[in-house]
């Protein structure tokens, strides 16, 4: 049994779309799925950095709000 997928809907200008659909025709997928795997790697790498950044943090015994919020 899979995890059941989220939907997700962008509009790009005319030009960024025919961008999208060369890039997506030179690497033979489907536009969805090219856009999708960039879109998914570039999640993951920002999370993954995020992780790394908070555990270096921890380790340096940054924790909570290290800067005052405004009021």
């Amino acid at each position: 049994m899979s995890i059941e997928r989220k939907d997700l809907r962008i509009k790009l200008d005319a030009d960024d779309h025919t961008g999208l659909q060369l890039l997506a025709e030179a690497d033979q997928v489907e536009l969805g799925e090219w856009a999708e795997r960039l879109l998914v790697r570039e999640i993951r790498r920002r999370v993954h950095a995020a992780m790394v950044l908070a555990s270096k943090a921890q380790r340096l015994g940054i924790v909570g709000n290290a800067i005052p919020a405004e009021r």
